[in-house]
């Protein structure tokens, strides 16, 4: 007849105690090593005339919004844009959001024409921040312009074209007094030149006749 050793089934349990226990611990382990709360979802820089649910990123903006997608749900979120590079540029934006369904946007955002940074912390975050470097270029366009005119997102009326049509830098604009001063300095070679020839044909012209 075969007897075990008591202490030998003693070491048996313990040791299938403990692989039961580990293999416990992999398992409960591995949602929040694949899942971790903020290591989901990305944000976007959107004009105000690209749709909500649009997820490509613009890096080249005038009027603009931030938009957040595939993020946890009920997700609090703090941003801030500054200059690039920071020692330049007085730009700045900051504000917080609340992801209520892993989705979210801000309102209408704008800022002096350069290049800026996005930084994007949330709650859980494993790591740095989320970032985006972008550009806002906008060129003035004065009112009774004739420019075309659209509604954005956010129901406002802005100029038609793209990025780089809207409210600006005055020094992306164009000086209408320099324009000015340029048409009246073209005007005035085009007259002096049309004296030269007048001059230069008479002289050419026989005498008498």
């Amino acid at each position: 007849m075969n007897t075990t050793h008591p202490s030998r089934a003693l070491r048996g349990l313990a040791i299938s105690a403990s692989v039961a226990t580990a293999g416990a611990s992999l398992i409960l382990a591995a949602p929040s090593a694949y899942g971790a709360p903020g290591d989901n979802g990305d944000v976007k820089i959107h004009a105000t005339t690209t749709p909500f649910d649009d997820q490509r990123n613009e890096p080249k903006v005038c009027r603009f919004y931030l938009a957040a997608f595939n993020f946890d749900t009920v997700q609090q979120v703090t941003w801030s844009i500054d200059p690039q590079p920071a020692a330049k540029g007085t730009g700045h934006l900051d504000g917080a959001l609340v992801l209520a369904d892993g989705t979210g946007h801000t309102g209408p955002l704008s800022l002096p024409n350069g290049m800026y940074k996005l930084t994007w912390n949330f709650e859980g975050e494993s790591g740095k921040a989320k970032q985006k470097v972008f550009k806002v270029s906008c060129v003035d366009v004065p009112p009774g312009s004739g420019v075309p005119t659209v509604k954005d997102v956010f129901g406002n009326v802005v100029p038609a074209g793209g990025a780089d049509t809207g409210v600006g830098s005055a020094a992306d604009s164009i000086d209408p007094f320099k324009a000015g001063a340029g048409i009246a300095l073209a005007g005035g070679a085009g007259l002096f030149l049309g004296y030269r020839l007048l001059r230069r044909g008479r002289r050419g012209r026989p005498s008498g006749g």
